[in-house]
């Protein structure tokens, strides 16, 4: 494997990692309250003004509703989720908070409990890394100069390669040491316990007490060469695409699918590295987690097996690769930076996560959301019909990933050859010659097209100058009626934390990057949303300690190339249990001139990887999303729904909706049953104009619904949640999931099970 593995010396070593803190947990209430929202004619003021009234009828009603709520045998919650204390005045089912007084703390961050704004640190992380990357730098080059490190590469293991106190104190680098304790859950192979297969076991110059060697993924090319390995291949500036994704030994198909769509964008695929060093083996990635943008520092050892053939004792990597591997490494260092994060490793404390607990399969949503910042779901081709979506994915290409995967009944049905084993995703939707075409690229080592390029597709457009992508690199067109047809299930993420990421031969970005020079931003970096409305929807500062906390500030992050990025971000978070009985609800208010106004919205749960002990991961729990828009002077809400969600067991919940006028939206969360709870939740908006104001709070009271009399001010803006009535096959309970089949087809699919597995009873 080079010269480079006779300095892995294999020794104890002392693991110095940073223990994450436990937020506490919200006491559960002891009773349930009803859904929130209800079909009714007449109701209270959803905003009447507590200040208007005098003390002795602020106590009468105060009375009434504590009496009535007694009765009812509900509990009636202050804006921070928890109960109100008997001598609480509450006024139309709301607490009253008068200006200047804090509520459990909620006005003054996170005290952990209620919903807060999370704190916005990705400029910090920006500066942090470059500091990381430079000083790391220097370290390798001065130590190597002084004989001390032979390899002339950094090793993330401070018993190896020791680090300075700065760089290693708070926000500094988390090692992560080239040993088989960060690949296993928990840091311990337990062969009776682990899910693992032979194939997927590290095995790799095994020493006496069981641990494998780690090769660095330099190792694996050309010794004869002067830095024959990249991060990336830059040899064509102009080139569309960074080539396919192969998956390795795990069960990380989910990963494997979100990076081949993600390589179809070269600049999103840099945007993941804050910057890198091949020749010295310093990488620093780009992570988006629980709504916050992590940095994660790497070395290039990875887990390795070898593979015993009669002929050969080759070696294999565990994790994914590129097609160009071992020269290109930008995908096998993107699952290793992925791995890091959710692997948790404490002196005096219970190890939890590590590789090993990304390689159990998950939802292609998760991974997009994760490694771009976007926001994801998705929807099936069934429930839209071919022209329409012909329209959604041209107007949306240049913003918005997709992934498909193949109808497998109907390419069964009609000889159609795709291959189900491996990722596709779309590349393009054009118009060409009064004709609609979707170009679809393959990740499979051949090109899979089930021969429909060669029935329906013009010459002209398959060798078109404008559309430089070819065959022999996995890409081929269809019709759209072809794609309606054969692809089934197709996931989205909008790209709301990237900058502009299209390739040549795209429409022009729906969404301008830039505003006018009046309104250059005023924080370097960042760009706040809350400028002064000239409409009537300007949040007042008591409304907002009524809601939950502060007026919603969101800010405009800018492009690793410093261009202001298209969209406005809020996070809100809730560190405490979330259920049925103190369900979320999030306010979006448009003033008039702010519009039209796209908001994407997602409530996302935590991903409990990292928190993994044992290899037996929980599911999330399906929360449905509602878009309700308010009518008759903000007193009430629409019965007719701006747009929903899916209500599936995946981790993140979507929404998308465009307002064509000013007007106020509210978010509500529905859960499947008052049993259910999740342990904390996230809340992230995405607006594309500025004077937005967004705020999060735990519903206190019943809304009232109407019919409306006038047209609607909002409309759906995504195909994810928009269902036909008539696949809704039940609208009070989740919808049907196969989460063991959600995922590339894999050979254990292919075997089906005998009349004994099914316990059939032949008659």
């Amino acid at each position: 494997f080079g010269s480079s593995l006779k300095f892995h010396v294999k020794f104890s070593r002392f693991i110095w990692y940073r223990s994450r803190n436990m937020m506490t947990q919200q006491q559960r209430a002891d009773e349930a309250r009803r859904d929130p929202f209800f079909v009714a004619g007449a109701g209270n003021s959803l905003i009447a003004d507590p200040f208007l009234l005098g003390d002795e009828a602020a106590q009468s009603r105060q009375q009434g509703q504590q009496s009535r709520a007694k009765k009812q045998g509900r509990v009636i919650y202050g804006p921070d989720g928890r109960k109100l204390e008997e001598n609480s005045v509450v006024v139309d089912g709301h607490a009253v908070i008068e200006t200047g007084v804090v509520h459990h703390g909620v006005e003054l961050g996170n005290d952990g409990q209620g919903w807060y704004m999370a704190e916005n640190t990705r400029r910090e992380q920006e500066m942090v890394a470059t500091r990381n990357f430079n000083a790391l730098r220097q370290l390798v080059v001065e130590r190597t100069r002084a004989g001390m490190n032979p390899d002339g590469r950094w090793i993330n293991d401070p018993m190896i390669f020791a680090l300075p106190a700065e760089l290693m104190q708070e926000n500094g680098i988390v090692p992560f040491p080239p040993d088989d304790e960060q690949f296993f859950i928990g840091g311990i192979y337990n062969p009776e316990t682990s899910k693992l297969k032979k194939a997927q076991v590290p095995n790799l110059a095994v020493d006496d007490y069981g641990n494998s060697t780690w090769v660095r993924l330099c190792d694996y090319g050309s010794s004869t060469v002067d830095n024959a390995c990249y991060l990336f291949d830059d040899t064509n500036p102009r080139q569309t695409h960074y080539g396919r994704v192969y998956q390795g030994q795990l069960d990380t198909g989910y990963i494997v699918e979100a990076l081949n769509a993600i390589t179809l964008r070269p600049k999103l695929a840099r945007s993941l590295f804050y910057c890198w060093d091949t020749t010295l083996s310093i990488f620093i990635a780009r992570i988006f987690k629980n709504g916050v943008c992590m940095r994660v520092e790497l070395d290039d050892f990875v887990p390795s097996r070898s593979v015993e053939q009669e002929f050969s004792n080759d070696t294999t990597t565990i994790c994914c690769r590129s097609e160009h591997f071992p020269y290109v490494l930008w995908p096998s260092l993107v699952e290793k930076a992925y791995a890091k994060i959710h692997t948790v490793r404490s002196v005096g404390q219970v190890s939890t996560g590590g590789w090993e607990a990304i390689g159990g399969g998950g939802q292609v949503e998760e991974a997009l959301a994760d490694l771009t910042g976007g926001v994801a779901g998705r929807f099936k081709t069934s429930d839209v019909t071919a022209d329409r979506l012909f329209i959604y994915l041209y107007d949306l290409q240049r913003d918005t990933l997709f992934v498909c995967r193949p109808h497998e009944i109907n390419c069964e049905m009609h000889g159609v050859g795709l291959n189900p084993y491996y990722p596709y995703a779309v590349n393009r939707a054009v118009d060409f010659e009064g004709r609609l075409f979707v170009q679809v690229f393959c990740a499979a080592p051949g090109l899979y097209d089930g021969g429909l390029q060669d029935i329906s597709v013009p010459w002209a457009l398959i060798n078109s100058e404008l559309y430089p992508e070819k065959s022999q690199d996995g890409f081929f067109w269809m019709s759209i009626h072809d794609f309606h047809c054969y692809f089934d299930v197709i996931f989205e993420c909008r790209l709301v934390n990237s900058g502009d990421v299209g390739v040549s031969g795209m429409p022009p970005p729906r969404i301008p990057s830039d505003l006018s020079p009046a309104s250059r931003p005023i924080v370097p970096h960042m760009e706040p949303a809350s400028w002064p409305a000239r409409g009537p929807l300007q949040v007042q500062p008591h409304m907002a300690a009524m809601m939950g906390g502060q007026a919603g500030v969101g800010f405009r992050h800018r492009s690793p190339e410093g261009v202001p990025l298209a969209f406005f971000e809020w996070v809100f978070a809730c560190p405490s249990a979330v259920g049925s009985q103190n369900e979320p609800e999030f306010q979006i208010q448009i003033p008039e001139h702010a519009v039209p106004c796209e908001i994407v919205a997602s409530v996302d749960q935590c991903d409990p990887r990292a928190e993994m002990a044992t290899p037996d991961r929980a599911a999330p729990v399906p929360i449905l999303l509602k878009v309700y828009e308010a009518v008759d002077r903000n007193r009430f809400y629409s019965k007719e729904l701006v747009c929903r969600s899916n209500w599936i067991p995946v981790r993140d919940s979507m929404v998308c909706f465009c307002a064509v006028e000013g007007c106020e939206f509210r978010v509500v969360a529905e859960f499947p049953n008052h049993s259910v709870t999740v342990d904390k939740l996230i809340f992230r908006c995405y607006a594309s104009t500025p004077g937005v104001q967004v705020t999060a709070s735990t519903s206190t009271s019943r809304h009232s619904l109407v019919e409306p009399i006038e047209q609607p001010k909002g409309v759906k803006w995504s195909l994810v949640g928009a269902i036909k009535p008539d696949n809704v096959l039940r609208h009070t309970k989740p919808d049907d999931f196969d989460a063991e089949n959600d995922c590339l087809r894999q050979p254990k699919h292919d075997f089906h099970p005998g009349l004994d597995e099914l316990g059939c009873v032949c008659m």
